[in-house]
């Protein structure tokens, strides 16, 4: 267990020398990293999915994993982890509102709405945000989203989130002080996106307000 904590936590290093020792199990163990942190949301804040896939990027402009293989194995990885986490909760759902009575039901039928109207903007978005990218397609599975929907944009949201941090760090890797302070980019870009959605989330209500202010004036 020791050995894994500090394998997080000096992501750089170990993954510099596990694909120096061995480079081609190196390819199964970022698989496995990248799906069980998309598939099990309790797990997720144990694995570092952003950061991993940044220091992969770095390596991949090293030379020392090819980017192309790591891109089509990792959205794949991503794609299938979401879908798991996807089925359980489209499994567990009703089982877990049979089970506990004292769930409100409302809330329920009000994800379902949700999932149904802005189901793919929460895939996209989510994606980039911790914790948060796996428990997402738990609850679109409680709520009942379309099967077929949510394989489209759960697919096209993995692309997307695998290509673009895999692609900063090979652009960027060789910048010395991203190079040096992997982490501080990686937590300074989820800081900028993560207040992005809170402006964006707060200039919808007050448009809202606003709007419900002058019907009733109106």
């Amino acid at each position: 267990m020791g050995e894994l904590a500090d394998f997080f936590f000096h992501i750089d290093d170990s993954l510099r020398q596990a694909t120096l020792l061995y480079p081609v199990a190196t390819y199964g163990l970022l698989f496995a990293v990248i799906y069980t942190e998309t598939a099990f949301f309790p797990l997720a804040p144990f694995f570092p999915g952003d950061g991993l896939l940044f220091a992969i990027g770095v390596l991949c402009a090293a030379a020392l994993l090819n980017p192309w293989i790591i891109f089509g194995l990792l959205t794949i990885a991503a794609t299938l982890g979401a879908w798991t986490g996807y089925r359980l909760g489209h499994r567990l759902g009703p089982v877990l509102f049979e089970r506990f009575t004292w769930l409100n039901r409302k809330h329920y039928f009000r994800a379902h709405a949700f999932y149904r109207k802005f189901g793919a903007t929460a895939l996209f978005t989510s994606r980039f945000l911790p914790i948060v990218k796996a428990l997402v397609p738990f609850i679109a599975g409680v709520s009942e989203m379309d099967a077929a929907r949510f394989a489209r944009y759960n697919f096209l949201s993995a692309a997307l989130w695998v290509g673009s941090l895999v692609a900063l760090g090979y652009f960027l890797g060789n910048v010395p002080f991203v190079r040096d302070h992997p982490s501080l980019l990686v937590i300074g870009l989820a800081a900028v996106f993560v207040t992005g959605l809170a402006v964006s989330a707060i200039v919808k209500l007050v448009r809202t307000y606003r709007q419900r202010r002058a019907g009733r004036t109106g």
